[in-house]
């Protein structure tokens, strides 16, 4: 075969079996869902320092005793700084999303694996919150147990039972809320972007 019918047979290729361009406008529709993403994270993280900053006064607006500051505080002073560790890696993965450009697969990759990992420690963040929630509402029940002159050794049955059910429900509320959360606000970009990658795999 000669250079002429090598030629003739290039220009007669079917140009319709290259995806390329396909795949690069696929790759550029992925900066939609990380630019939501961003937006998520750049409204959500005020909100959590507000969070924060509040829960710091519920001794006083719940009217707890004075001699239990210490108990709280103690708690809170741990909060804080697990808090802290997550909202440096929250700002890490924001600051990840800035370096995104949309032209290559893999910081794609990249960016949907980093997501992931960060809705896990989202949820990880939640779900340490619980211990402080149990210690905030232990103290709540010997504030109203106080209150009624009574004490934790001689709580009657219907108060125990109270105690027991309020914990479960509110674990079991919390935790539900946060894994609800965390798919509300970053599980539909994550899918969307697993979309996109398994749409460039075809």
């Amino acid at each position: 075969m000669n250079f002429d019918q090598l030629k003739e047979q290039w220009n007669n290729e079917d140009s319709s079996s290259v995806h390329i361009p396909n795949t690069i406008e696929q790759l550029k529709k992925s900066k939609h869902p990380i630019e939501k993403i961003r937006k998520s994270m750049k409204s959500e993280f005020p909100m959590q320092v507000m969070a924060i900053v509040l829960i710091a006064f519920f001794p006083q607006l719940l009217h707890f005793p004075s001699s239990q500051y210490i108990i709280y505080y103690t708690s809170y002073a741990m909060l804080v700084v697990i808090s802290s560790y997550y909202m440096y890696g929250f700002y890490k993965f924001y600051k990840q999303t800035e370096l995104y450009t949309g032209n290559t697969k893999n910081s794609l990759w990249k960016i949907y694996h980093e997501l992931k990992l960060n809705m896990e420690r989202y949820q990880s963040f939640g779900f340490l919150l619980l211990p402080h929630f149990m210690i905030t509402l232990g103290m709540e029940f010997y504030k109203i147990l106080s209150k009624k002159g009574m004490s934790l050794e001689n709580m009657t049955d219907s108060y125990q039972r109270a105690l027991i059910i309020s914990v479960l429900v509110g674990t079991i509320a919390i935790v539900i809320n946060i894994v609800l959360w965390t798919k509300y606000i970053y599980g539909r970009q994550a899918k969307h972007l697993e979309n996109i990658l398994n749409e460039t795999d075809e």
